[in-house]
């Protein structure tokens, strides 16, 4: 089985009544009525992937709202707590329209002013309904970064429920209002960096939270590259390093890295335990060719089958990962 962990419903964002309902938001106008989206839009809307799946040869995925419209940074506390809610909503029926294909990651409402018992709440109210995890932006204003560091106690609510829950966090950016960090090519991986290093530096979050779950997609931004430069500003701060941090299972990457030579520096950097296959299908670069591959960009899954690991290393990485690291998982998956 072939379970890819980072998928975004792209598509299912864009529809027109959906951006519509948040323009009005952001507006004033607050409307009432959430959009009424039809099954056949939704499933329609999930077409170009599924079909990119079957291409693939990948089973399962596990997919959650457009990062970008997480767009944490605009909007009122409640404004947010309902733009979340209608995308988990739509989540939730993509999922159950598409029985044994896909698994559902949730979108939660943050804002800049961190309504952490507001985002406790939604983490327990979409877990009973079924999802297996959720993202959060661990900057939350728009690419200015003028928060606390996301590990601090004003976050110990939303921790103590994503622990409570045995739901995994997924680091993921949101839109970026600095021009000088666009979303995809530097937001994303810049909250990727942050977010592991403030990981490092939070030396009494796994203690307060031993069971406590971080996936950080793209690999881990710079982990493979630089986590010699990690081990030695972790002793050089005594923060915690990052072996200890991924050796102590509290935090995960996946494989959403889009050439041959990245994907073998990530395995030779990080345990295969904490590495997920995870592609973005169809979601960061649609329809963009590898020049090198004449193949998409975002076909993840060849970089792994054309790696040295072993039929049974492959497995962990496709599979076995993700369902110990996202155990409400296995009611979604037929096999």
């Amino acid at each position: 089985m072939i379970i890819d962990s980072h998928q975004h419903f792209v598509r299912l964002a864009k529809h027109p009544d959906v951006e519509g309902f948040r323009k009005a938001q952001l507006e004033g106008k607050n409307p009432e009525a959430l959009p009424n989206i039809s099954d056949a839009d939704v499933k329609k809307s999930l077409e170009q992937v599924v079909s990119l799946m079957e291409t693939r040869a990948i089973d399962v995925a596990f997919a959650s709202p457009r990062a970008k419209a997480m767009a944490t940074h605009e909007g009122t506390v409640e404004q947010n707590a309902i733009w979340a809610d209608l995308n988990n909503g739509l989540i939730s029926r993509a999922c159950k329209l598409t029985p044994g294909r896909f698994v559902p990651v949730g979108m939660l409402g943050q804002h800049p002013s961190c309504p952490s018992a507001q985002v406790a709440k939604q983490i327990e109210r979409w877990t009973n309904e079924g999802f297996v995890a959720f993202n959060f932006d661990p900057d939350g204003t728009g690419g200015r970064w003028q928060n606390q560091p996301f590990t601090g106690k004003h976050n110990y609510p939303v921790f103590e429920a994503a622990q409570a829950q045995d739901v995994p966090l997924v680091l993921h950016g949101s839109e970026s209002i600095n021009k000088n960090f666009p979303h995809t090519a530097v937001q994303y991986l810049v909250a990727d960096i942050t977010g592991f290093v403030q990981l490092m530096m939070a030396k009494d979050l796994f203690k307060d939270f031993p069971r406590l779950r971080f996936l950080i997609p793209h690999a881990g931004g710079a982990l493979p590259c630089q986590i010699g430069r990690w081990r030695a500003i972790s002793k050089y701060n005594n923060w915690a390093s990052p072996d200890e941090i991924l050796g102590n299972g509290n935090v995960f990457v996946d494989t959403c890295v889009y050439n041959h030579m990245n994907m073998q520096m990530l395995f030779d950097a990080v345990p295969l335990d904490n590495i997920l296959f995870g592609s973005e299908c169809d979601g960061a670069f649609p329809g963009v060719i590898n020049d090198e591959t004449k193949d998409h960009y975002d076909n993840t899954r060849r970089y792994v089958d054309d790696s040295k690991l072993s039929a049974a290393d492959k497995q962990r990485i496709y599979a076995a990962n993700a369902r110990r690291v996202y155990p409400r998982a296995s009611r979604w998956i037929k096999s």
